[in-house]
């Protein structure tokens, strides 16, 4: 990759200054980020742009259950102590090399270290220096960041070489628009209520803790059962990553970041809709619908429930995440771009 696919002008990073200093501190295990959690929670408040999947609720049940290798995570701390960013990272062979890269790959759709606002050129030394540290690494990969990310402006440091390209783009729907959505989905919308309405009686819930275990449940069952018919495995097929969810979804509740939305018809969950929602923008994670009830459409009728349910919370941006699947783009979705960065070791 050319140095021309980067989506900013790159310049070194200036030291920090003497008035604002800032020094970087190591974490390499799980009791050690678990101890971290509270300053965790409390930068992750301050961060106007901070999203669930930053969150620890999410990334410390991905790292018990989907994480492989080792921590190599990064706290970045003022002289008065206080946190100011955090990238957590984790060391990981693959093949016959050792990438590093953030916590919550492959699942996760923001990948974006935290940072507090004012404390970008400091962060961004620290975590450089930190990445340029990690002696048995061979590379870098940090895919899914958000422009403005301050791993996009790193200077390289000696012996490596480094890019950064687009990737997957997010598909996003406007809220503030009301006609944003596409009249031929309007009306396809209706049609599908319609249908529900004969087919049986419909109701649309969110989840609350009562109704959270049977949701999961009726979202792995869905999910399976959809992708199976295309011969396919789900998103959900591994154990490591349903496990993942099953200690995520109470947390993330109770962090008012979740909400699962379910169809039920004649009584039965028919779809799930799993949404993770802050700062006014709902992120729709993943769902699953019965195949058997394909007629009503109840995928549509959820998703349409969804993006309902965050304009009545005030969202102004219902995110449908990564990938260019052509039904986000029938709900009139516009591509947000995403970033990766690739950092690896220059031939000798």
């Amino acid at each position: 990759m050319s140095t021309s696919s980067w989506p900013a002008a790159r310049s070194a990073t200036p030291p920090p200054s003497r008035s604002a200093e800032a020094r970087g501190q190591a974490l390499a295990s799980l009791a050690a980020l678990q101890g971290l959690r509270p300053e965790w929670e409390a930068l992750w408040a301050q961060v106007p742009q901070a999203s669930p999947f930053q969150h620890p609720a999410w990334l410390l049940p991905w790292w018990r259950h989907v994480g492989r290798g080792t921590l190599a995570a990064v706290a970045v701390r003022s002289g008065a102590g206080e946190l100011v960013a955090f990238a957590p990272l984790h060391a990981c062979p693959q093949g016959d090399r050792r990438r590093l890269f953030p916590l919550g790959m492959a699942t996760t759709d923001d990948l974006t270290p935290l940072v507090r606002p004012g404390w970008q050129a400091q962060a961004a030394h620290c975590i450089g220096q930190h990445i340029a540290g990690q002696a048995a690494c061979d590379a870098v990969e940090c895919p899914q960041q958000r422009r403005g990310s301050i791993l996009l402006e790193l200077a390289c440091a000696p012996g490596w070489q480094q890019a950064a390209c687009a990737c997957e783009p997010h598909p996003v729907l406007d809220l503030r628009d009301p006609q944003a959505i596409p009249k031929a989905m309007r009306d396809n919308v209706r049609h599908c209520r319609s249908r529900g309405e004969r087919a049986g009686a419909l109701r649309l819930q969110t989840a609350g803790a009562q109704q959270l275990e049977e949701c999961l449940a009726a979202l792995e069952r869905l999910h399976a059962r959809r992708w199976a018919a295309r011969g396919q495995a789900g998103v959900l097929h591994d154990p490591a990553v349903r496990a993942m969810h099953r200690e995520a979804a109470p947390q993330l509740q109770a962090a008012g970041l979740l909400r699962l939305h379910a169809l039920r018809v004649d009584g039965a969950i028919a779809a799930v809709a799993y949404c993770l929602q802050h700062a006014r923008r709902c992120h729709y994670y993943i769902g699953g619908f019965d195949p058997a009830q394909a007629a009503i459409s109840p995928g549509t009728l959820l998703v349409a429930h969804a993006i309902e349910q965050a304009r009545s919370e005030a969202c102004t941006e219902f995110d449908f995440l990564r990938g260019r699947e052509a039904y986000k783009y029938r709900w009139g979705a516009v591509d947000e771009p995403r970033f990766a960065l690739r950092r690896w070791r220059a031939a000798s």
